[in-house]
């Protein structure tokens, strides 16, 4: 994730690095902030111009409703599975959130609080 001239790595499970933290405390006072990407639908791999249609889509909706954001790409480090970006999102709730990453078909959602990151399974009660 870029945040001014720095690389932030998140990793799921583990504490957020301080930084990020800060950002995420200053943006969503209670809240998580959230990772949301638009690429890939339903676990199947989309082709390039599918992706990025769906992203610019993803960017146009976040800019129109002036959320604060941050851009991210979600990467398996196990290299099994393609790039992925996204945006890190200030100020949802958990339910809006959610509604976000259904709308692109996403089948989970990343919370990054001031303490840690976890993965959210959207349709998960």
């Amino acid at each position: 994730m870029a945040y001014g001239d720095q690389t932030i790595t998140l990793n799921l499970g583990h504490p957020t690095p301080a930084t990020l933290a800060q950002w995420v405390s200053r943006h969503n006072d209670t809240v998580p902030a959230w990772l949301i990407t638009a690429y890939n639908p339903g676990g199947e791999v989309a082709s390039d111009a599918d992706n990025h249609a769906r992203e610019h889509a993803l960017a146009q909706l976040l800019e129109r409703n002036e959320l604060r954001c941050l851009r991210a790409v979600n990467r398996d480090t196990g290299g099994n599975w393609p790039n992925e970006p996204g945006w890190l999102v200030a100020g949802l709730e958990e339910g809006m959130a959610r509604s976000l990453g259904r709308r692109f078909g996403q089948a989970a959602i990343v919370s990054v609080q001031v303490q840690s990151v976890d993965l959210i399974w959207i349709d998960a009660d």
